[in-house]
């Protein structure tokens, strides 16, 4: 039979009736919190802070000026039986989950209600199980330890002992309502508590705020402060950096280390992904001089050198040319808008997925474009159809496009006078210039030229279109007329090299005059069929065609 105790001998009595309160005022809360309103959410957050924060209190003074006492008592008295009741009862942790689970709720102020009901759910569920453990514990302390109590302690130790319980536990209480946790855990009201008072948060300066934040570790920075106004997004995103050694670095050193030792992935999928710093040096047009997302779709991402043709079988093919229909679709998409006016050379050798509408498109998003591969492709000269920037461009290699004709220059040089004089001239004789696009017919395409009009006015702006490095190799339905067509109109007078490999329907003398219109032109940097015999160009190379397994068109291979 459990012993009597009155009430001035019951050293549990006083702080469990608090304790009681304490659970009833949670659950009544907890009850009436409306999880869709930001306010109610955050007050229970806040309360339910305060409340555990003085559980953790009580616990502490029992431990400290009960537990401690009983059990040094139990161990000079040698009573195995008494002290197996307390062995464990202060064994479990039952605070500092649910605790965590509180701090866990801030991030969910800013979500959506569907997120915060989720928390509720599962906030309400670890209540009622703590409910359900720490009652029963409350009343096994009563029942079991406050016996032990009366019998190995006289009657003045107890009373002295509930006297420090109750003075203790007035006094944690006292505090909790000063030092209050959850402005530590919700910055926005870090200066209601601990800084000013009375001062407005608007009125923060830029030095107290960053001040006050260097005393929040990342996560609270991020979940709250940089979501406040534009001042403690800046103050929050200063504090993050100078916790940073590395954001000490000066951004020559990252785009150094950027571009020599990172490729595209690395950057894309890590450093683009850091902070707003990382994402605006990468913007560097240095960084993608260079493109080549051919070689992205085929895996090669630490080199823009063109991938030779390889004989592949058809599930390799298959593979490849879905790959690289996703990375294009993504580089016109996504990349271009961003970086393309970075783009000087564009290196799209070997594609098997594009065509003259895409080419088109990826041509109109590079403004700064000075080379241009397309070699081994499917191009024809649609594809060069009112090219926007084709005063920029300083080499142009369409090697092994089989479909491109002599309408390629026609292009060419209508795009260089329709770009200087978009719709402020207008062409007389259509039937005979070229410019005009209505009048292109296959069957008279010799007889096609600049009119008077559009000769005259492309002899102003030719002097812009400094083309140096032309390789039509294995083009091989290119004639004199098109090779004569860049003659006549200044295009070839800057060109350095030329590759005519494979080019059968060009003639001895169209090579001639080439040769002697071009004054940069060296012999060494010519290359023609050899089928060509050609006594002024002794010095010129061979058909670089000859037995390649490369797919380019030569008169005396087959592939």
């Amino acid at each position: 039979m459990v012993p009597i105790v009155f009430d001035e001998l019951n050293v549990f009595t006083f702080p469990h009736s608090r304790m009681r309160k304490l659970l009833h005022c949670c659950t009544s809360k907890f009850g009436h919190t409306d999880f869709t309103s930001l306010n109610d959410f955050e007050k229970l957050l806040i309360r339910l802070q305060r409340i555990f924060k003085e559980f953790m209190a009580h616990e502490e003074i029992e431990n400290h000026l009960v537990m401690k006492k009983l059990k040094k008592k139990l161990k000079q008295n040698s009573q195995i039986d008494d002290s197996e009741l307390i062995c464990d009862c202060h064994k479990v942790d039952r605070f500092t989950p649910l605790m965590a689970l509180f701090r866990d709720g801030y991030a969910f102020i800013r979500r959506g209600n569907a997120d915060r009901m989720s928390y509720g759910v599962k906030l309400h569920k670890a209540m009622n199980n703590f409910y359900k453990d720490f009652v029963p514990h409350m009343n096994e302390e009563e029942n079991d330890i406050q016996p032990l109590l009366s019998k190995y302690f006289t009657e003045m130790e107890i009373k002295m002992m509930r006297t420090q319980v109750i003075k203790m536990t007035l006094q944690k209480r006292e505090n909790s309502t000063i030092d209050i946790i959850y402005p530590i855990e919700r910055p926005l009201k870090i200066y209601v508590i601990s800084y000013e008072p009375f001062t407005s948060i608007n009125s923060l300066s830029d030095h107290t705020l960053q001040y006050i934040m260097k005393y929040l570790n990342d996560r609270q920075l991020k979940q709250s402060c940089l979501i406040v106004n534009k001042q403690w997004n800046q103050c929050a995103l200063k504090v993050l950096r100078d916790r940073s050694p590395i954001s000490q670095l000066p951004d020559e050193i990252f785009l150094r280390l950027f571009k020599y030792y990172l490729n595209p992935y690395d950057l894309f999928n890590c450093c683009i992904l850091v902070n707003k710093k990382w994402k605006y040096i990468i913007t560097d047009k240095t960084i993608w001089n260079i493109v080549n997302p051919i070689n992205w779709a085929r895996g090669q991402w630490n080199s823009n050198i063109p991938l030779e043709e390889t004989n592949i079988d058809q599930h390799h093919y298959d593979l490849f040319k879905t790959n690289e229909t996703r990375i294009i679709s993504g580089f016109v998409k996504y990349f271009l808008p961003e970086y393309g006016s970075s783009i000087e050379n564009l290196i799209l050798h070997g594609s098997i997925t594009i065509n003259d509408n895409i080419a088109r498109k990826i041509f109109d998003s590079c403004p700064n474009l000075k080379h241009l591969n397309v070699g081994m492709t499917k191009l024809t000269p649609k594809a060069f159809l009112h090219f926007r920037w084709i005063n920029s461009l300083e080499s142009l290699i369409v090697e092994g496009c089989e479909l491109m004709d002599d309408y390629l220059f026609i292009n060419l040089i209508s795009s260089c006078i329709l770009l200087e004089y978009n719709d402020l001239f207008i062409i007389e004789d259509t039937h005979q210039c070229l410019v005009d696009k209505i009048s292109f017919e296959k069957n008279s395409l010799n007889q096609l030229s600049l009119c008077q009009q559009c000769s005259h006015l492309y002899k102003n702006i030719s002097n812009k279109f400094k083309l140096k490095i032309l390789n039509l190799s294995g083009c091989y339905q290119i004639t004199d007329y098109g090779l004569n067509l860049l003659i006549n109109n200044g295009i070839t007078e800057y060109l350095t090299y030329v590759d005519l490999s494979g080019c059968i329907r060009i003639s001895c003398d169209c090579l001639s005059l080439l040769v002697s219109s071009s004054s940069n032109l060296k012999s060494e940097r010519i290359y023609f069929c050899d089928n060509i015999s050609l006594s002024l160009l002794s010095t010129a190379n061979c058909c670089q065609n000859v037995d390649n397994n490369f797919g380019r068109f030569c008169c005396r291979s087959t592939y």
